[in-house]
């Protein structure tokens, strides 16, 4: 099997897990099921275990060229390759970063709604990808998030993200995330420039 046709099977791979992921946080079974189903589980890990090794890409993937969300592809924020991660898509128009992005349940936090944690998660990730995106890549220094209003589940929501301030050694810049024309929640990082 060729290198891209692994790869492919990886990201189904991941799919499938992902839905595995979502279906168990509102399963509702008898115990002898759970317990068969924890049995099936347990000989996928053994068969998984018995292929783990180098990864088929690198973990960072300088290489990627405008896809920006296949510079991390295990990344739990943006990577196809990770089943935690949301699904997302992330285009660059100008030198802004905007993304569309639905949650699962995988990430709920309040009832229906996105944990605060999984939003900062993500912001820092978009943040980052701006400064690639300007030539300006950095290491988060500190970040801050205001939430607005819930983000809600299962619905797509764009985030979009920028440079407000590029100076030598550091760099600013600023995020928003929007259900429509509705602010949810907006983002700010520091980032020390890599030099």
């Amino acid at each position: 099997m060729s290198a891209d046709n692994a790869q492919q099977e990886l990201k189904r791979l991941t799919a499938a897990l992902q839905h595995t992921l979502e279906l168990s946080l509102n399963v509702n079974a008898s115990s002898d099921e759970l317990g068969a189903m924890t049995s099936q589980l347990n000989k996928l890990n053994q068969d998984l275990q018995a292929h783990q090794g180098q990864k088929l890409m690198p973990y960072y993937n300088a290489n990627a060229g405008e896809r920006l969300q296949d510079i991390l592809p295990y990344g739990p924020a943006t990577g196809a390759y990770n089943a935690y991660s949301p699904d997302i898509d992330v285009e660059l128009e100008g030198n802004k970063v905007v993304s569309t992005v639905t949650f699962g349940w995988r990430h709920e936090g309040p009832p229906n709604s996105v944990h605060g944690g999984i939003i900062s998660l993500l912001f820092d990730q978009l943040l980052a990808f701006a400064c690639l995106n300007n030539n300006t890549p950095g290491y988060t220094a500190s970040l801050q998030v205001s939430y607005r209003k819930p983000l809600p589940l299962f619905r797509e929501l764009r985030f979009t993200t920028w440079l407000e301030n590029i100076g030598e050694k550091k760099v600013v810049a600023l995020g928003e995330c929007y259900d429509g024309d509705t602010l949810l929640a907006s983002s700010e990082g520091l980032f020390i420039r890599i030099i």
